[in-house]
């Protein structure tokens, strides 16, 4: 049976084994069901259902397709004869296992041990249990884990989560975990100790991104202190300076066997610039250019800057490249937006207004637009992404009939995709 979207019932677990309803995020069709496993009077298909709810709860994991990787590794232990006594299954997301990295889930998988360890870990014969927490109204399982979705299946319920949970002896919960994009910043572990955590909220701050920690179990009371054996806190921290100050998004995973760090790169000046500091402490680093933008990106980048502009123009002295004083202030702001973005190119056009002969307005706009070109280069911009031309007096402002002069004097930064 196809697991129907407009069957999903989104609710909110609470500790006591109830469900309190959440907005449900699809309509369901005329006919159709709002639970899984109840049959409806309307039903069209003519598709034959599993026979008892064990087998309708495989049949939906089977066919989930955020849940492939949940459900390859559930077949592969046998989960159908494991469910007696069982009322949850906790299902990392297909993207939580992205995040846990392809070598570490193909040893999981190798040993049919850890992969038992981690199904286990991942079934709850009760939600009354000190696993269950609500957190400022969102489920946690294991203080770090997160349930995104909860799905009514039969006589049970599939909390889909956005976390891979630690099983003993696997290694699935790294001491340390950080990981980031350009407006926040999530740290976990096993390790994740008021020193590190301080640490690492205190450099989160400086790079004006939001931070989420989550805490993971402790099973073992010697654990915070292999975090200490594998790097210092002082490590740490130059580690995440480096990677905030140098890549678009990244992560860094402290485990036993060592430190990885990946990510995508804003330039490849930058990169080198990370990569000699993962060396320094022995870390392996593997890194990847941002991928370019689009071209919706771009239009939102063109209106933003418009807007900038158009707040602030950037002026000039009458007949003269020279800014109008504190008019170029903005070209900072404009540079901090474009600063990075891979596969673009910056054109500044330079007008004049149409005072003077047209020849020479056409050369001062020229030196016009290579003056804002040159504060955005100065302000980190790389050069070879900007160019500038001079348009002259040949597109004045209007305002009622009458020429402004002063908006006249102007330039437009126009970016596009390269």
């Amino acid at each position: 049976m196809a697991a129907d979207r407009t069957c999903r019932v989104l609710r909110a677990p609470t500790v006591d084994g109830s469900s309190t309803a959440a907005p449900v995020t699809t309509t369901p069709s005329v006919g159709s069901t709002t639970t899984l496993g109840l049959s409806s009077s309307e039903t069209t298909t003519t598709e034959a259902l599993p026979v008892n709810d064990d087998e309708l709860l495989v049949s939906v994991l089977e066919s989930d397709p955020e849940l492939t990787t949940m459900s390859r590794l559930l077949l592969s232990v046998g989960f159908e004869n494991r469910l007696s006594g069982i009322s949850v299954v906790l299902a990392p997301v297909d993207g939580a296992f992205d995040q846990l990295g392809a070598d570490l889930l193909a040893e999981i998988e190798s040993e049919s041990s850890s992969t038992i360890a981690l199904v286990d870990i991942h079934m709850l014969d009760s939600v009354e249990t000190s696993r269950v927490e609500i957190v400022d109204g969102v489920t946690m399982i294991d203080r770090y884990a997160q349930v995104i979705e909860v799905l009514e299946v039969g006589g049970r319920q599939i909390w889909l989560i956005d976390t891979v949970l630690q099983a003993d002896g696997t290694g699935v919960l790294p001491l340390l975990q950080v990981s980031f994009s350009s407006d926040v910043v999530e740290a976990l572990g096993s390790s994740l100790s008021d020193d590190v955590l301080i640490m690492v909220s205190d450099l989160v701050e400086q790079s004006g991104r939001s931070f989420e920690p989550r805490r993971g179990p402790v099973i073992d009371e010697d654990i915070p202190d292999l975090l200490a054996e594998v790097i210092s806190v002082g490590a740490i921290s130059r580690i995440l300076t480096a990677m905030l100050e140098t890549l678009d998004t990244g992560e860094l995973r402290i485990s036993e066997v060592g430190i990885r760090i990946t990510g995508t790169y804003l330039d490849e000046n930058r990169a080198a610039a990370m990569e000699a500091v993962a060396r320094s402490v022995g870390a392996e680093v593997l890194l990847a250019p941002r991928l370019p933008v689009t071209a919706g990106e771009v239009d939102a980048l063109n209106d933003e800057i418009s807007e900038l502009l158009a707040g602030s123009p950037v002026s000039f002295v009458s007949g003269r490249a020279e800014f109008v004083w504190g008019s170029d202030r903005v070209l900072e702001r404009v540079a901090q937006l474009l600063i990075g973005v891979p596969g673009i190119e910056v054109v500044v056009r330079g007008h004049t207004d149409s005072d003077g002969v047209p020849a020479s307005n056409l050369l001062l706009s020229a030196d016009r637009a290579a003056a804002v070109a040159n504060v955005l280069i100065g302000q980190g911009l790389e050069r070879s992404v900007v160019r500038s031309e001079g348009i002259g007096s040949a597109e004045p402002i209007i305002i009622e009939g009458v020429e402004d002069k002063v908006l006249s004097r102007r330039v437009e930064i126009i970016v596009s995709v390269t």
